[in-house]
């Protein structure tokens, strides 16, 4: 099975703040921070919740990407930048 790593998204059009609807391994829902370059999501492991950075397909050709899709309107859930 082949995974499309392009985003409908360049990274040069995200905005700072904003949520991504979009797909990685452990998230479907990500907020852009131009000040590190990275999204920010939440992620659960062994019962645990934290906040992990992950970068744009166009940072990273080896490890997993965030593939963004479009922008989210009402997250369900706050992202905090100044956590991680």
């Amino acid at each position: 099975m082949l995974t499309d790593y392009t985003p409908k998204i360049a990274k040069v059009d995200l905005e700072h703040g904003l949520y991504y609807n979009g797909s990685c391994r452990n998230a479907s829902v990500a907020r852009w921070d131009s000040h590190k370059q990275r999204f920010i999501h939440w992620r659960t492991k062994f019962g645990h919740k934290f906040l992990e950075e992950i970068c744009h397909p166009e940072d990273d050709a080896v490890f997993d990407v965030f593939v963004v899709e479009s922008i989210m309107t009402d997250p369900v859930e706050e992202i905090p930048l100044d956590k991680t």
